[in-house]
């Protein structure tokens, strides 16, 4: 049966059946040494090499980097093998006894999701790099490591003989990254239970500062959900030059984060948001999770309409959490809603082409592969997804005037998954699971915000909590007492740009917007406006914001080695931001503190 779950007691008393050996003769080749050996009848049997990992659904065919392929049997004698796809290669009929597979990864590639190895360090995702028979993922597993740094730090139980660890099976073992090297390591315990930081960085950083945000991180996941699925968590935090990514993991997380930008509030704060994102995963989709995402079939895709539920929920409480924990004012999660939400939701025309629960299923090829044209046609499930489910919060709020919240409902898929641990969710049993905790029949207005295309009005719920979704005026900026600034309009055309050798290339161009309108095609030049040339995107945009009102402006552009003019006539938009109703009523304040402070 499938299972994620792994004690220290559990993995004592386990008798390993298969093992791996790790050895790192070439590292600064960027080469990790995988052994993989197993008891075999002498049958023919299968070997699988993951194409992707859980938690990013994109095949991506790790075997790309794998060589130096040779597979013996007891007495050493060579085990001829055919491959059979890209990713699977059968043995042929062998001596019964001992099999032993070696093989080289190259390890160069810095995200959350891949393996890097150099001189300095190995960071594994055992799914990038480890082999598994087929038919035998729920075996027993042991895992050696020899090496030469300093310190090794991974979820997985250390037991017996230094570096050598045991996973109960090999899910459990793809989701437990290692990272081996100089890395410092923090330690705090929360309600007994340890945790640790496996910090990897450039420079120094501020040990207490990082200690202290991630128990923060831990205490406020902990008042949420009342319990900790684990007896160890690990936190993998690499602050290095230009990296942002999160990955999460059943008893840990690994976090990426440009060491520059701690110098930047609003980084800061995204920064924070991350941990806080991925350490509500350890409840909300390695536990809670749609029922195709476990067990996993690592050769090709796991088609699920109900990413909505894994990365959506995690996205509206992300920030929801990150608030309650103190690393935002209430203003400025209201700030955060608005913009990096509900704005940026109705500035992706892909919200009323696709529906949610299509976007969900189309991930693995349109999500990790996006074009210049993606926002036209698809939502992200991260996006919409967590706008669906604040809605869905303050419409729960609402129906019971502040009884009952979603988080009841969460709750309550957390204990279904305690009940029946080797099966995930489907949408029947979500829609009837938080309706049945709350109170309230969601099953009609949750289905068809997950099945529609059309706009979902947020003004009334919004109202429902003492907060106007309504225009912003942005502040006019004074140089003095009684200087302001010059104002200059704040145009819109619907463009994205990039620089590109010396010039200004449109990246991006929304459907229905005043740059489709003009024709402009995503890869275009943009030489001039107005007679005026251009080379950067700020004298692009001091271009269009100069220009008369209601005049358009006159482009010279260029495509595929050839030149052409035309008009663009950008527009004033209002930009939207949620505010507090100076005028709500007791009760609907009483429903936003509910909505902000949890149901307790």
């Amino acid at each position: 049966m499938y299972s994620i779950e792994q004690t220290m007691e559990l993995a004592r008393s386990a008798e390993p059946s298969i093992s791996y050996r790790l050895t790192f003769p070439e590292a600064a080749q960027h080469l990790v040494r995988v052994v993989l050996t197993f008891d075999s009848d002498g049958s023919s049997c299968a070997l699988v090499y993951p194409a992707w990992v859980p938690g990013s659904y994109k095949i991506r065919d790790f075997v790309t980097n794998q060589g130096n392929l040779t597979i013996r049997d007891e007495s050493g004698a060579a085990v001829s093998f055919s491959w059979v796809s890209a990713n699977r290669l059968e043995l042929s009929d062998h001596p019964a006894g001992r099999v032993s597979v070696e093989y080289n990864y190259f390890a160069a590639e810095r995200s959350v999701r891949h393996s890097h190895v150099d001189r300095w360090h190995a960071f594994l995702n055992p799914g990038n790099i480890l082999m598994y028979v087929d038919g035998r993922q729920s075996e027993v597993i042991e895992l050696s490591i020899e090496h030469d740094w300093e310190e090794i730090t991974t979820a997985l139980h250390q037991v017996g003989e230094e570096n050598r660890f045991v996973a109960l099976n090999f899910d459990i073992l793809v989701d437990s990254p290692i990272e081996i090297g100089d890395h410092k390591i923090l330690r705090f315990d929360v309600d007994g239970i340890p945790h640790e930081i496996a910090l990897t960085g450039a420079i120094p950083f501020d040990d207490e500062w990082i200690l202290s945000v991630c128990r923060r991180v831990v205490e406020q996941g902990v008042s949420f959900w009342r319990t900790m699925p684990y007896d160890r968590y690990i936190f993998f935090l690499q602050f290095l030059p230009g990296l942002y990514g999160g990955l999460e993991h059943a008893n840990s997380q690994v976090d990426q984060f440009d060491d520059a930008a701690f110098s930047d509030a609003t980084k800061v704060r995204k920064f924070l948001s991350l941990l806080t994102h991925e350490y509500f995963h350890t409840w909300n989709v390695k536990r809670i999770r749609p029922v195709e995402l476990g067990p996993f079939d690592y050769e090709k895709e796991n088609y699920s309409s109900m990413l909505w539920l894994a990365e959506g929920a995690t996205s509206y409480y992300d920030d929801l959490i990150s608030y309650r924990t103190g690393f935002y004012s209430e203003s400025e999660y209201l700030k955060t809603l608005s913009n990096n939400h509900l704005q940026a939701l109705l500035d992706v025309p892909g919200r009323l082409a696709t529906s949610i629960k299509e976007s969900s299923f189309l991930a693995w090829v349109k999500l990790y592969n996006p074009t210049a044209d993606s926002g036209n046609r698809f939502p992200s499930y991260y996006l919409k997804g967590g706008v669906l489910f604040l809605l869905l919060d303050l419409h729960i709020i609402a129906e019971t005037d502040g009884e009952h919240s979603l988080e009841e409902g969460m709750r309550a898929l957390y204990d279904r998954y305690l009940a029946e641990p080797a099966r995930g969710v489907d949408e029947s049993e979500f829609l009837e699971i938080v309706g049945t905790a709350t109170t309230v029949d969601i099953r009609e207005i949750f289905s068809a915000w997950l099945d529609d295309t059309e706009e979902v009005d947020f003004a009334p719920l919004f109202e429902s909590v003492g907060l106007l979704w309504e225009e912003h005026q942005p502040k006019v900026e004074a140089v003095g007492p009684s200087v302001n600034l010059p104002q200059r309009r704040v145009s819109w055309s619907g463009i994205a740009t990039r620089q590109e050798d010396g010039g200004i290339v449109v990246a991006k161009v929304l459907d229905r917007s005043p740059a489709a309108d003009a024709g402009l095609g995503s890869g275009d030049r943009i030489l001039a406006v107005n007679g005026r040339m251009i080379d950067s995107a700020s004298t692009l945009k001091l271009a269009l914001q100069s220009a008369e009102r209601d005049k358009p402006v006159a482009l010279i552009c260029s495509s595929g080695g050839r030149t052409y003019t035309t008009e663009l006539s950008a527009v004033e938009r209002p930009r939207m931001r949620l505010q507090p109703d100076p005028d709500a009523d007791d009760r609907q304040i009483a429903r936003r503190q509910v909505w902000l402070k949890g149901t307790g």
